[in-house]
C-alpha cells in the first residue's frame, strides 16, 4: 500500500520548486516592480581562417590575449609588429590603455608590406600614423553579426563599411583573417590589408 506523503515533505518539495523557478532565468520580478537587467551576451569565439595560425598557448594565443589589454595583445602577436610600431609612432599608448568596449581593426605585417613608398613615408610621421590608427578604431564592441552589410564611423571620423556573412567578412575591402579576438578591454580583428575609409 503506497505511503501518504507527509505535510512536511510536501512543504519542502514546494520550497525546492520555488527556488528552482527563481533560478530559471525568467524575467519575473518579485512584487512586479523594478527594472529587469538583461544579462551580458555570452563570449563570442574568434572566427576566420587566420585564427589557426595563432599559437595554441602562450603569448599571442587566444587565451593569453583574453587576459591582457588590447595594446599588449597586439605587441605580443608576432604578425602585428608593424601595427604595434605604428601605434608607437602615433604616440597612442595612452589612447589604447584608456579604451573600453571598442573594436580595433589591425592590418597584419603583410598588409603594410603592400603599401606604396609614399604611403609608408606618411605613416612614418606622428600625424600620419595617428590618422591611420584612429581610422582603425570603432567605438563599439562589434560582434560578427554586426559586420553584415553595415557602416561604422571610426574614431578618426572615416566611415568603415563592413560586409560579409558566415565566416567571411571584409572591412573597407580588407578581409578579416581572424575576427572577434577578445582582450581585456577591446575586441580585436586582424585584417589582410589596410582598409579603405
Amino acid at each position: 500500500m503506497p505511503r501518504t506523503p507527509r505535510p512536511a515533505a510536501l512543504a519542502a518539495l514546494s520550497l525546492a520548486l520555488l527556488a528552482l523557478a527563481g533560478c530559471s532565468g525568467t524575467d519575473a520580478v518579485p512584487g512586479g516592480g523594478g527594472q529587469v537587467v538583461a544579462a551580458p551576451p555570452p563570449p563570442e569565439d574568434a572566427y576566420g581562417q587566420g585564427c589557426a595560425a595563432l599559437p595554441a598557448q602562450g603569448p599571442g594565443s587566444l587565451a593569453a590575449m583574453a587576459e591582457v589589454p588590447v595594446l599588449t595583445a597586439i605587441e605580443q602577436s608576432g604578425g602585428l609588429s608593424r601595427f604595434a610600431a605604428l601605434i608607437r609612432t602615433a604616440k597612442a599608448k595612452d589612447l589604447f590603455d584608456s579604451m573600453e568596449n571598442v573594436t580595433v581593426f589591425a592590418p597584419d605585417d603583410a598588409a603594410f608590406g603592400r603599401l606604396t613608398e609614399d604611403q609608408n613615408k606618411a605613416l612614418a610621421t606622428q600625424q600620419g600614423a595617428g590618422e591611420l590608427v584612429r581610422r582603425l578604431v570603432v567605438v563599439r564592441d562589434l560582434r560578427k553579426a554586426d559586420l553584415r552589410d553595415r557602416e561604422y564611423a571610426s574614431l578618426q571620423g572615416a566611415v568603415l563599411r563592413a560586409t560579409g556573412s558566415g565566416e567571411e567578412y571584409r572591412i573597407g575591402g580588407a578581409r578579416v583573417l581572424c575576427g572577434s579576438i577578445g582582450t581585456a578591454n577591446a575586441r580585436l580583428a586582424v585584417l589582410d590589408a589596410v582598409p579603405a575609409g
